[in-house]
């Protein structure tokens, strides 16, 4: 689906939707204590976890469809439950890494295969000790503390590089606990006791602060919905906008954002990739030399994000050098109308949706339906703070 967009101003106020990471791990604890997941996402991503929880149950095939969350969280789960796993996805999905998960396999007499999109692996996972990079994605973290705890021994997990993504780690201890699970943390990795359960719970999922990354940029926005003493990664963003000068005020139940921003930057992501591109996006508005950095595995997600957004800012006319892992951009140069690939990836479209107030002339964006992955409602929703699109 293309889509046009006339340049012009935004405002309004928008209740953020449910946390998507959340709403993930809300799921798939609920679904093994017996709990209840409240106020969950409604998107692409989250339906599959959906679906691969009521397969999990029968030891039926799953389909993660473009879910990196719900392929890593299934695995080692299933595996753990069943002692076998057969789950589908996307091509580009399945052409993300697994490497950790086959070294595990390997170490434990687990066989496997990955063939035509479909990873099938036979062999129940063992208790015991476990080594992980943390620098390629913090899911396959996540998805051995889903599973580790149900083993009859105790495991330790080990991370043999510096961890990335930390906060959406916090975020799966800190619903573990709320189901009864703990997982304690160590000096390099964690220490996960066995013979535990899941316990029944009722979780409601709070506001989701990657999605304010992109509606904060926008203009006068205030975005509702959000825990101001969240643990969620992403709510550095607010941090970030306001190191570049933009005006944000701390209101009851979120924040009240000008959309300006005001100063170059430099910004090491390794905590925050997601961010990415609507930052990039909105460096570019910015006059002087802004940069990010500690961005490689952008290269990893639904696109190669720090080719897509280099690309797709180029387009409309920045200056934009990209580097191995990190994102040089000369911002203050005027911005024309173009036609833009959104490369299927929700958060290339969403941050030149944020991007075309600032945009003379119109912008269209090729594969804007790519926002159901994680926002299905997002271009209903960027009409209600005034966006006017074809």
């Amino acid at each position: 689906m293309k889509i046009t967009i006339a340049s012009g101003p935004l405002s309004g106020k928008m209740l953020m939707p449910p946390s998507k990471s959340y709403s993930h791990r809300a799921l798939i604890c609920a679904a093994l204590g017996g709990g209840r997941a409240v106020n969950v996402g409604d998107s692409d991503d989250c339906r599959a976890t959906e679906s691969c929880l009521e397969a999990l149950k029968i030891g039926a095939p799953m389909d993660a469809n473009e879910s990196g969350s719900t392929l890593r969280f299934m695995v080692p789960l299933a595996l753990a439950l069943n002692g076998r796993v057969e789950i589908k996805g996307s091509p580009r999905l399945m052409e993300r890494p697994l490497t950790d998960y086959f070294k595990i396999f390997g170490e434990q007499g687990i066989s496997y295969a990955l063939n035509d999109a479909t990873l099938t692996a036979e062999g129940r996972l063992k208790s015991g000790d476990y080594t992980l990079s943390g620098d390629v994605s913090s899911q396959f973290l996540t998805g051995l503390l889903f599973a580790l705890p149900l083993l009859s021994g105790d495991s330790r997990i080990t991370l043999t590089t510096p961890l990335q993504s930390e906060g959406y780690v916090n975020m799966t201890l800190a619903v573990l606990r709320e189901f009864g699970v703990s997982a304690e943390k160590t000096a390099d990795g964690y220490f996960i006791k066995g013979n535990q359960s899941y316990k029944p719970a009722v979780y409601t999922v709070e506001g989701d602060f990657s999605q304010a990354g992109f509606f904060l940029a926008m203009g006068s926005v205030t975005c509702l919905g959000l825990n101001h003493a969240s643990i969620q990664g992403d709510r550095a963003t607010v941090d970030v906008y306001r190191r570049m000068g933009m005006k944000i005020d701390s209101v009851s139940g979120g924040y009240k954002s000008d959309g300006t921003a005001r100063l170059p930057i430099e910004a090491d992501v390794s905590q925050i990739p997601d961010f990415v591109p609507v930052l990039a996006a909105v460096m570019a508005t910015v006059k002087g030399e802004s940069r990010i950095y500690n961005a490689g595995r952008l290269r990893l997600k639904e696109s190669d994000r720090l080719s897509a957004v280099a690309e797709e800012l180029g387009r409309l006319g920045a200056d934009v050098t990209e580097g191995a892992d990190y994102l040089v951009i000369r911002g203050g140069r005027p911005l024309r109308g173009a036609v833009c690939s959104a490369h299927n990836d929700h958060r290339i479209a969403m941050a030149l949706a944020a991007l075309s107030p600032h945009v003379e002339g119109e912008l269209t964006i090729d594969g804007a339906e790519c926002v159901k992955k994680s926002l299905p409602d997002f271009w209903d929703r960027f009409v209600r703070l005034g966006g006017r699109i074809k």
